[in-house]
């Protein structure tokens, strides 16, 4: 099984991802913003961890500039969830080794389907 780690501090759209991602026979863990996330990530070492650019404590930018994912877990993936669409956002957040979704454009049920496609790629 599949482990996902959603990074999001919208707690009723956190409570969808985690409702779906449970039902597509995921492992599902969550955390609230990027250092939650950090002191989950060497007991989880999910398979794709989903993270919000924009929260509260540390942003998504941020922990991905600080967390060692490139070290310690290479195979992680990552798809970062914005509503930013500034080309310096998103050149940023491909400068940091991951990809991005708007949040805007993407139903719960497509994020699904674009999780399974970034795991097989």
């Amino acid at each position: 099984m599949k482990k996902v780690l959603i990074v999001e501090d919208e707690i009723a759209l956190r409570e969808v991802y985690v409702t779906l991602f449970t039902i597509e026979k995921f492992d599902v863990y969550q955390a609230v913003n990027g250092k939650d996330a950090l002191k989950q990530l060497p007991k989880i070492k999910p398979d794709i961890m989903l993270v919000d650019v924009l929260m509260p404590e540390m942003g998504g930018m941020e922990f991905l500039q600080i967390a060692p994912l490139r070290d310690k877990y290479p195979k992680t993936k990552i798809l970062m969830l914005t509503n930013l669409s500034d080309t310096k956002t998103l050149q940023q957040i491909k400068d940091l080794g991951a990809n991005y979704i708007l949040k805007s454009s993407i139903s719960p049920l497509q994020l699904v389907q674009a999780v399974r496609e970034l795991l097989a790629s």
